[in-house]
């Protein structure tokens, strides 16, 4: 789903900021947007590119629109649509197309996140003096890019079931463990002389963060990690799959704050820590459940051969029944009590003797015969609901570990589109 522009409501007073920009460069100024920003192989991105995508990044992520401001964001902007006239020339060279039918779809779903009417975020942008090709161009990149990583690198990479069974031995040693929920920015470095310019762009977020933007928008404006798509968010991350250093930032952080630029091998990556907790699976004894139960009853102090005869009994029907309705029927049969399933119960809560049976049981399974003071007892359980655990299924951890994958195959991708073109930057 396109969710990158999970816009908050544009304020009118935004529209005219931005269109009272757009009017104030006049004859002057029209040949200021004529000018080339940045020329990528055969393809121009120009100064009017550049000065749309930068009035509608500010509009939707609650920046303020003024020259600070504006100096702050202009490279990371810039690097933004140099990336994607890359991505568009690949999916170009693949015939990876994208249709008019599906940019107008994904402009549907962003409008539908939004709580927008059908076309009101484009009449919006009109209203605010920004061309809404600008966004037409994000859509359209995003969603080709999509489709170059679906076709060219999703079909080669395989995460195997040997993988999976090691992230789960893991997880079963780390039980007591923190997990944390995480959502990303994240800013490649590529050559050396980059590092302080992607630091400043990193900390400039912070800063912008700090005096109340989102860290979705930012993330999704600027975090050239796939999560970007979904405001950064990438879910629960236990804390053996991020380095011991990070863990030790986020064990200290409390919830709801973000963390400094961490450099890591690849680049710098600033962590908003939404949540924690603490991996546990859950106790079978906290399942709730709906019981049947045959009592054979033996009297106290019975002769031995009753109290044989009515195990050999008890024993047949724990071998015969199958399922409630069974038990209940046999019981009739037999002229005894029960065989009604009981209201549900909570098994911790049930008596010592056959709680560890409970337990185990299958849902409409006999149990073997448990012997108390009163007899010989079949116990069955009609219904039972799982108690909720925190720790991942294999399907859940089969599509991280793709995720993350995928993302780093990406990226490389695009890195290696990037050293092979031509990039002459002009302003």
């Amino acid at each position: 789903m396109i969710a990158f522009l999970r816009l908050p409501r544009l304020t009118r007073g935004l529209f005219l900021i931005a269109a009272l920009l757009a009017l104030s460069f006049g004859w002057a100024g029209a040949q200021t947007l004529q000018r080339i920003a940045a020329v990528v192989n055969d393809e121009v991105i120009s100064v009017f590119d550049l000065e749309n995508r930068m009035a509608l990044v500010l509009a939707t992520s609650g920046l303020a629109s003024n020259a600070e401001n504006r100096r702050r964001v202009q490279p990371q902007i810039l690097r933004s649509l140099i990336d994607e006239r890359l991505q568009i020339q690949e999916a170009d060279r693949l015939n990876a197309t994208v249709s008019d039918r599906e940019i107008a779809d994904a402009v549907q779903r962003v409008e539908q996140a939004n709580r927008m009417q059908p076309g009101q975020l484009r009449s919006e942008l009109v209203a605010a003096g920004i061309d809404p090709a600008t966004i037409m161009g994000q859509i359209r990149a995003t969603l080709a890019w999509q489709k170059v990583v679906q076709r060219r690198l999703r079909p080669g990479l395989q995460v195997g079931q040997d993988e999976v069974d090691e992230v789960v031995e893991r997880i079963n040693a780390s039980k007591g463990t923190v997990e944390y929920l995480l959502a990303e920015i994240f800013l490649s470095v590529e050559t050396p002389d980059q590092e302080d310019e992607v630091r400043q762009n990193m900390t400039n977020m912070l800063e912008q963060m700090g005096r109340g933007v989102a860290f979705a928008a930012m993330a999704q404006q600027f975090s050239q990690s796939a999560s970007a798509s979904s405001g950064g968010d990438i879910g629960w991350v236990e804390r053996g799959q991020i380095e011991e250093e990070i863990s030790r930032v986020l064990d200290q952080m409390p919830n709801g704050r973000a963390t400094a630029p961490l450099r890591t091998a690849s680049g710098f990556y600033v962590y908003l820590l939404r949540d924690k907790r603490t991996l546990a699976a859950a106790s079978p004894e906290d399942a709730t459940v709906t019981l049947a139960q045959l009592l054979l009853p033996v009297e106290p102090n019975a002769p031995a051969a009753e109290t044989a005869a009515q195990r050999e009994l008890a024993e047949t029907v724990q071998q015969s029944v199958d399922g409630c309705e069974d038990l209940k029927r046999v019981a009739s049969e037999l002229g005894l009590p029960g065989g009604d399933a009981s209201p549900a119960l909570k098994v911790g809560d049930l008596n010592p003797n056959i709680r560890p049976v409970v337990a185990e049981l299958k849902v409409g399974a006999p149990s073997k015969p448990v012997q108390s003071d009163q007899g010989f007892a079949i116990v069955m359980v009609c219904e039972r609901q799982e108690p909720p655990s925190n720790l991942p299924s294999r399907d859940d951890i089969m599509e991280n570990l793709t995720r993350q994958r995928l993302d780093l195959i990406a990226r490389r991708y695009l890195r290696d589109l990037r050293r092979t073109a031509f990039i002459d930057v002009r302003v």
